[in-house]
């Protein structure tokens, strides 16, 4: 401090003085927070998805703005897709874009190149296996992000209420008497559809709905019409994308189709929002009540002998 006692000068000359330590001590003050600046953003996570289920998962927890990279179908949330870069395909990241990313963790739950981690591993960045394709799994999902990323609080918030929705649609469900035989069509040119372990599956039976394709242990699979007859369903729900959005049309002048209970009675429909209902992630409570809502609407249609 600068004492006109005891330097000897005037008042206004230490006054004077004054201003270039007060300069130099707020450059220092300024260098200073900008070097913790630049330590900060070269330590900040820096995080990679390869499927829009982890992604949604991410945003959940309130991390999303630690993501740099993710798939060509992450879609959700639509505003925030803009800012984050493409860094391949689903469970199929490039390795030039994902390496201009420059990320901290890959987060993937299924990888289609198992070389991929080999490669990734030499360069020393961390691919984080987070298993997120069945139901119960997407809580424990949502729980492992969130100690990632620092938001364990908000993370159990969320799957704390994903599991309260899933325990109390248990009990609903099974407290039912009556559960349609449901066909779960992912296209009509070539039947393709769900078996027993899917999430689909999964949270069609928490709906209080019977997935006639649950004899399989295949995920998804080809079916013929000769055993669609067979197995002749109370109702097709449709998981594809109907431009007319009246899905009963895509099978009345069909051959084969049109011998269908569910054809002949209108029992064919489909969802707002097929991402909800196909994607195991956050809004799975979302999906689940599309399917209640579908099988409530058609508990008032005809039944065939």
């Amino acid at each position: 401090m600068c004492l006109s006692s005891h330097s000897g000068r005037s008042g206004s000359a230490c006054r004077f003085n004054r201003f270039p330590r007060v300069a130099c001590a707020a450059i220092l003050l300024f260098s200073g927070c900008a070097r913790q600046a630049t330590q900060s953003d070269a330590t900040r996570m820096r995080l990679v998805s390869t499927a829009p289920n982890l992604t949604e998962c991410v945003f959940a927890v309130g991390a999303g703005d630690l993501l740099v990279g993710r798939t060509d179908s992450c879609d959700y949330p639509a505003e925030a897709m803009s800012r984050i870069a493409v860094t391949g395909g689903f469970a199929t990241p490039n390795l030039e874009p994902l390496l201009a990313a420059r990320p901290t963790h890959v987060l993937e739950t299924v990888l289609a190149d198992p070389d991929l981690k080999r490669r990734l591993d030499a360069l020393h960045i961390p691919i984080m296996h987070v298993p997120c394709a069945r139901l119960d799994e997407v809580p424990c999902a949502i729980r492992q992000i969130g100690a990632l990323t620092s938001h364990s609080n908000e993370a159990n918030r969320v799957a704390s209420k994903l599991c309260n929705g899933i325990d109390k649609a248990r009990m609903e469900a099974a407290s039912q008497t009556a559960h349609p035989r449901v066909l779960l069509l992912f296209g009509s040119d070539t039947p393709i559809t769900a078996g027993r372990h899917t999430f689909v599956s999964e949270l069609l039976e928490l709906a209080g709905g019977v997935n006639i394709g649950s004899g399989s242990n295949t995920d998804y699979y080809h079916i013929s019409l000769e055993w669609l007859l067979t197995q002749d369903p109370d109702i097709i729900l449709c998981l594809f994308s109907i431009p007319a959005n009246d899905p009963v049309t895509l099978f009345e002048n069909q051959t084969g189709w049109s011998a269908l209970s569910a054809v002949r009675l209108r029992r064919v429909y489909t969802v707002p929002d097929l991402d909800t209902v196909c994607r195991p992630g956050p809004r799975l409570l979302e999906g689940l009540a599309q399917l209640k809502q579908v099988l409530s609407l058609d508990s008032g249609r005809p039944k065939s002998n």
